[in-house]
């Protein structure tokens, strides 16, 4: 019976560790999703605090507080947001209603 015990669980863990053995590229992409939902954040508190004034995607970046993992680029239509590492990531977030 503890042989029968051990294969199960050496298959078990045959199985299982694969499925967690390479975690990082959805944790970097989360990490992405969340820079690109801090990026539109910032967009929409800039066209408020201008009172519905577009800003440029320069004073939107600036509003952005900075992650050393993520670069932000692009313009207003297609803002790219990236993580820095290996293995990359990146997010494109459009904001044209916000941006000029």
């Amino acid at each position: 019976e503890l042989v029968v015990v051990i294969v199960i669980l050496g298959i078990l863990a045959a199985v299982a560790f694969p499925k967690f053995q390479d975690l990082t590229g959805d944790a970097k992409q989360a990490v992405v999703n969340g820079g690109k939902a801090a990026m539109l954040s910032a967009a929409v508190i800039t066209f408020a605090k201008f009172q519905g004034n577009k800003q440029s995607i320069g004073t939107i970046q600036g509003n952005i507080v900075p992650d050393a993992n993520l670069t932000y680029a692009g313009t207003c239509a297609s803002a790219t947001v990236t993580y820095v590492g290996t293995p990359a990531a990146s997010a494109t977030v459009d904001l044209s209603e916000y941006c000029s």
